[in-house]
């Protein structure tokens, strides 16, 4: 009787508070229904994805397949097969992006734009006192300046830590912005550079066992000596150890046949990926992959533009997803030690042991150097022309090019030698577009405006070839020339002159039908690294200047005098006494 009356009360004070919150109840009623949904849909996927691996061979599973069944090369049907059937991951981890950013941005727009904004109105007087103390507001007391440093400071730490929760993807981005000194200050800058090769490490034990099980070695000290962790970055951490004679492998060949050569090439680099870190990349791909589906359908509607987002940032994840396959990059890596040895460029890429390279284990050549960004003035002065010709090089010639040159990337060796590493993301760029592409950027630099818009913006894809041009052309003569040619090298000026045409820009993107060719994703990336190193030892640095000398030589091979290029010839041939000091660093295109 005592459990009846009790199951009488429950349901009453149920119905109850259906009665008096029915919108709430029903609200609630809904949300644990789809939370259930989604719980089982994803139990359900993850038993059939178990039976699905059981029926694989391993060599199958090992040549097709990631770990946990993913795709090995990106594949989006595969991918949304993957993760439509796993709702609940991909919820938590759109909370959790939006945990860990969230507040920081909301700190930081109370910081530097609220606050700053009720003291200057607070402030502001029309006598002349007044205005003294505006001017006093607006470029900020020394008590002002170190109190923003100091939140910049606190503001850069809290953004560090957050992007290094979320994980590979994101520590990426901070290393792009680590940088960029014309983007963020330089307190955030400082604390930034941390995400390039001091990321917080797996332990070591666990690592070992990862490469164990990769080159299936139950004991490492027969292959390895003096196994030492030296950086631990977003995807892997590397470790130098001493490859013991007899272990040395078969299909390795150093540049040198004497013994003493083959001695020299005994210490190596072994990089480790780190243990489930596939799921948290593709996922974060796949989320940035759906953000271009939602801003192609937003633009289509709102704007003339020509939706480019998903190819865009298809091209930015079919890159990134490369880098989870150190075969992949091994072989990449081969490649650019090839094809730059051919054009005899002055740069070092590490040899590779391919009988101790795995999908997740990349085993290579150890170099001894620094990293260029920590060089002197002088010598990052000196190196950044052989990076920027060897970039373009890469681009306009080879056809393949390195999209990740961040600074733990580029070293200097102890000869003074640029060394170019890790070799994961990289693009293909076709004939065709490396033809357009040194067009355009000759008929930029020379200020050849109506080439430009009319035929070399048609042909890489930025507009439709059908598009007629006289009403955009001058309009996009003035956003180039002043945003880009004449705003100098300066970074306080090119800020501010960028700044003074966003609005156009803005415009020009809303009115006109502009798309952007999915490999530029990459391209901009790269180029924007390489510049960002230059900036931080040469705050004078054009990259247009410096990109100048081998954009023409290359445009002079591919296109001859009847291109019209006689005025670059001269002008070439006029800056040579400037640029003699680079000419042997990249190959001549004569």
């Amino acid at each position: 009787n005592l459990f009846c009356e009790r199951t009488t009360m429950s349901h009453s004070m149920v119905v109850r508070i259906l009665r008096k919150r029915p919108l709430s109840s029903a609200t609630l009623a809904g949300i644990s229904g789809m939370t259930t949904y989604a719980h089982c849909v994803e139990w359900k996927t993850e038993q059939q994805q178990q039976k699905h691996l059981q029926n694989q061979t391993q060599q199958h599973y090992s040549n097709n397949l990631l770990e946990g069944g993913l795709p090995r090369t990106y594949d989006k049907k595969a991918l949304d097969d993957y993760w439509k059937g796993r709702p609940v991951t991909v919820v938590k981890r759109f909370f959790n992006i939006v945990q860990e950013l969230g507040p920081r941005a909301a700190a930081y727009v109370t910081d530097f734009y609220l606050t700053n904004n009720n003291n200057t109105n607070s402030n502001t007087t029309t006598t002349k006192a007044g205005e003294y103390e505006t001017k006093k507001k607006e470029f900020g007391s020394n008590d002002d300046q170190h109190s923003n440093i100091s939140k910049q400071r606190q503001h850069a730490i809290q953004l560090r830590q957050a992007l290094t929760n979320l994980g590979p993807a994101f520590v990426k981005a901070g290393q792009q912005l680590s940088i960029r000194p014309d983007l963020v200050s330089p307190a955030v800058l400082k604390e930034l550079q941390k995400l390039c090769d001091a990321v917080e490490p797996v332990p070591d034990k666990v690592a070992m066992d990862v490469l164990k099980h990769e080159l299936q070695c139950q004991d490492l000290s027969e292959l390895f000596d003096d196994i030492q962790l030296v950086a631990s970055a977003s995807l892997g951490q590397v470790y130098k150890a001493q490859l013991k004679p007899s272990c040395k492998s078969t299909s390795y060949k150093p540049l040198l046949s004497s013994s003493s050569a083959r001695e020299e090439y005994k210490t190596v680099a072994i990089k480790i990926q780190r243990p489930d870190i596939v799921g948290c990349v593709t996922l974060d791909l796949w989320i940035l992959s759906k953000w271009g589906v939602f801003m192609d359908g937003f633009t289509s509607i709102f704007t003339n533009q020509t939706p480019f987002h998903v190819n865009f940032l298809d091209a930015y994840c079919k890159g990134s997803y490369q880098e989870l396959d150190y075969v992949n990059e091994a072989a990449n890596q081969r490649r650019f030690q090839t094809e730059l040895a051919k054009r005899k460029c002055k740069v070092v890429v590490p040899d590779v042991y391919d009988d101790f390279t795995t999908h997740r284990v990349l085993t290579s050549q150890w170099i001894d150097g620094i990293k260029l960004a920590d060089s002197s003035p002088t010598q990052i002065q000196e190196l950044i022309p052989v990076g920027v010709e060897l970039f373009l090089t890469q681009l306009l010639d080879i056809g393949s090019f390195h999209a990740d040159p961040h600074p733990g990337n580029l070293y200097v060796t102890q000869e003074g030698t640029l060394c170019l590493l890790d070799f994961g993301l990289c693009a293909e760029v076709d004939e065709q577009s490396r033809t357009a592409m040194t067009k355009a950027i000759v008929n930029l630099l020379t200020g050849n405006f109506d080439s430009l818009v009319q035929k070399d913006a048609k042909e890489l894809g930025f507009l439709p070839r059908d598009m007629d041009t006289h009403e955009l052309q001058p309009i996009l003569t003035k956003v180039l020339t002043e945003g880009l040619l004449e705003s100098g090298s300066n970074l306080h000026t090119r800020k501010r002159k960028l700044m003074d045409i966003s609005n156009e820009l803005n415009d020009l993107f809303f009115r006109y039908p502009f798309s952007v060719p999915p490999f530029f994703a990459l391209v901009t990336r790269g180029l924007g690294l390489l510049e960002g190193i230059a900036l931080t030892g040469d705050p004078n640095f054009d990259i247009f200047q410096a990109s100048y000398p081998y954009a023409s030589r290359r445009a002079l091979q591919l296109l001859g005098s009847h291109y019209g290029l006689h005025k670059i010839q001269r002008s070439l041939t006029s800056s040579t006494k400037t640029t003699n000091a680079n000419e042997g660093v990249v190959a001549s295109v004569n």
